[in-house]
């Protein structure tokens, strides 16, 4: 008899557990892109307007300290910044240093890149980064799964170091678990273990 009261209760515990508490939960909050934010290995295209000796539009690679080259100025911390404030910065920085009394800069991103690899049919490849993507348009794009893909471990390791596992299965069935994808992002998919 006690046997049975075990059993029950053993039975009533995985019921439970199965009902409730053994789903992975939903991501806390959808992961929000900061497309304007000046990243480490951005190409900047900046113009100088308003002003007699303008350079022309001219690139510029944000290098691995953070920093970019600018005409006159020399090393100018970039990483991190958002364009509009890098702008302003840059304008300020000529008129203080007496180069310009009135001037006007511009900052454009160029292309930016996000990279897809593991058990995809194109493995390896670096996307170019139009807009606003997901995860599983991201493995679409670069031809989908592989058949020894293992879709419920997909891992994004972020711009800024960070991790995620993504559920691809789960992403499929419900969109709240496709993360968005951002410029400067690494998304590898695991194989399968046998």
């Amino acid at each position: 008899m006690i046997w049975k009261g075990w059993i029950t209760t053993i039975a009533a515990v995985v019921f439970i557990a199965m009902g409730t508490g053994c789903k992975t939960p939903l991501p806390e909050k959808p992961y929000v892109c900061k497309d304007d934010v000046i990243l480490l290995g951005d190409t900047l295209t900046i113009s100088f307007l308003d002003i007699p000796d303008a350079p022309a539009e001219k690139q510029y690679v944000v290098r691995a300290d953070g920093t970019v080259n600018m005409f006159r100025l020399g090393s100018v911390p970039a990483a991190g910044k958002n364009f509009s404030t890098f702008e302003q910065e840059m304008k300020a920085a000529y008129i203080a240093k007496g180069f310009y009394n009135q001037m006007t800069v511009v900052v454009k991103p160029g292309d930016r890149f996000y990279t897809v690899a593991g058990e995809v049919n194109s493995h390896g490849l670096r996307m170019v980064y139009s807009g606003q993507t997901t995860v599983l348009r991201a493995i679409a794009s670069a031809g989908d799964f592989t058949e020894y893909a293992n879709r419920s471990k997909v891992e994004i390791t972020r711009a800024d170091g960070t991790r995620e596992i993504v559920d691809g299965k789960q992403a499929r069935k419900d969109a709240r678990w496709d993360r968005a994808i951002c410029p400067g992002d690494y998304i590898h998919v695991p194989a399968k273990s046998f």
